[in-house]
């Protein structure tokens, strides 16, 4: 059985800017326990132009919370750094 999951990969755009990726992937239960899922959304983002530096990230991961953080700082809801 597949899981779909939501993945968010930061990597380079087109314009040679930072950007954010946003993407679904479907995994099974041990493709995503071996880190499988990572690469799934990396090739996807490879696929539409985007390069190297990537990483990428699934609401598990600690960057998942840092991402909202950074936007309630960005958006001036929180001084907290």
């Amino acid at each position: 059985m597949f899981n779909r999951i939501r993945m968010t990969v930061v990597a380079i755009n087109a314009e040679g800017s930072p950007d954010l990726y946003l993407t679904f992937v479907h995994a099974t239960d041990l493709q995503n326990g071996h880190g499988l899922h990572y690469d799934m959304a990396i090739a996807r983002a490879e696929d539409e132009g985007y390069r190297a530096p990537m990483i990428a990230f699934d609401h598990n991961d600690a960057a998942a919370g840092a991402l909202r953080h950074a936007l309630a700082f960005k958006q001036g809801e929180t001084d907290e750094v």
